[in-house]
């Protein structure tokens, strides 16, 4: 028997939360690594690309879990950005807790998206749709890209509002993020992160490599980003555990908003306690709003992750030992490409400093261990 099929480019932290909610999920991602495979009853591996995940084979593979498990309900995470339109075919077969196509629309087209934000004088980097003047100054983002590998800094070729880019002012400062739940209808905060700044671990400019969890009552723009989070909520009827990212001009003192997430991210995990998540997602299609109090906010802790990318070809020998802080791991006997993502690293201390010390110290090591075994059958 399966609850719930979870289809995700990555599914492990919605997997876990759903078993400790009590559900039996199968799972369908791009990585079927080891934890994923350890909280699912089956699980299948999907091909992924810049377009999205491939509709042919995603529907196929539908079409067999509801034939295996006729009262299955599927609940995604990242991956349909890109295209959304999957999501309301993948509707037609099965019975979707998530947002719908146009919700997501809403929020992921640039020219929607930000033209709410205008409506209601909301802060955002500026917008623009053909080549700036002064390149380094703007960054040219992917519609519909997820991962931050899709970033960079503007180039010499101008994109239209049709294409599939987008330009955005770079305004310095750290990056911050707010996991919430939405009923379709009010809003609740769940807690706040800082996103990791990638120059401190890796060099690629605006690849997503992490985040800490912060104590939610020592954020200072708490109540602005709360009513930003409801007053996009009841514009676009946003529902479930879902995401916003944001940054601190400096100059202004202005929160600007970056995007939002219409799905689980991946830093609601930081937040999960002793009630699920998981559970709180499925309650906020019914009509209700948990109050989700076993969320993590202890003010004396801070709760983390990493990112391990590869900076060459890996092969993942069985003779790796995996330490208790890592989660991800990737299947034995496997050949990881370089700058894909590897495994990831976990740590809680009582300071962001110390936090991100033990952090920069387990990617190395972990990072080691699998160096070292490069060549070991």
């Amino acid at each position: 028997m399966v609850d719930y099929l979870i289809v995700a480019n990555s599914g492990r932290a919605i997997a876990a939360s759903a078993k400790q909610a009590g559900y039996k999920v199968s799972v369908a991602d791009c990585f079927v690594d080891e934890d994923t495979k350890s909280f699912s009853e089956s699980f299948h591996q999907l091909q992924y690309s810049d377009d999205g995940f491939n509709a042919e084979e995603l529907l196929s593979h539908v079409e067999n879990i509801i034939s295996r498990y006729p009262g299955a309900k599927l609940v995604y995470g990242s991956g349909f950005e890109s295209n959304p339109e999957l999501l309301e075919n993948i509707g037609k077969l099965i019975p979707i807790y998530g947002n719908s196509k146009e919700t997501v629309v809403s929020v992921k087209d640039p020219v929607i998206f930000f033209g709410l934000l205008d409506r209601h004088g909301i802060h955002y980097p500026d917008v623009i749709y053909s080549k700036p003047t002064v390149q380094k100054k703007y960054l040219v983002k992917r519609i519909g890209g997820i991962g931050g590998n899709h970033v960079n800094w503007s180039d010499l070729k101008a994109v239209n509002v049709d294409s599939e880019n987008y330009y955005q002012k770079f305004i310095p400062g750290a990056v911050s993020s707010v996991v919430f739940l939405a009923n379709g209808e009010r809003a609740k905060v769940v807690g706040f992160n800082r996103l990791l700044q990638t120059k401190e671990f890796i060099d690629l400019p605006f690849l997503y490599q992490g985040a800490i969890s912060l104590n939610k009552d020592t954020v200072e723009e708490r109540d602005i980003v709360e009513n930003i989070v409801s007053t996009i909520t009841k514009e676009t009827g946003l529902k479930g555990l879902c995401g916003l990212d944001y940054i601190i001009d400096e100059e202004k003192a202005n929160v600007l908003i970056l995007e939002v997430n219409p799905r689980p991210p991946g830093t609601f995990e930081l937040h999960e306690g002793r009630q699920s998540l998981f559970d709180a997602h499925i309650a906020c299609f019914q009509g209700e709003l948990p109050e989700c109090t076993g969320q993590h906010n202890n003010e004396s802790g801070f709760r983390a992750y990493a990112i391990l990318y590869a900076k060459e070809k890996l092969f993942i020998s069985d003779k790796v030992k995996w330490p208790s802080w890592v989660k991800d791991r990737p299947t034995y006997s496997n050949n990881i490409e370089a700058m894909f993502p590897v495994c990831t690293v976990y740590a809680e201390e009582n300071s962001i400093d110390k936090v991100k010390a033990i952090l920069f110290n387990r990617l190395h090591k972990i990072e080691s261990i699998i160096v070292a075994t490069q060549n070991e059958t």
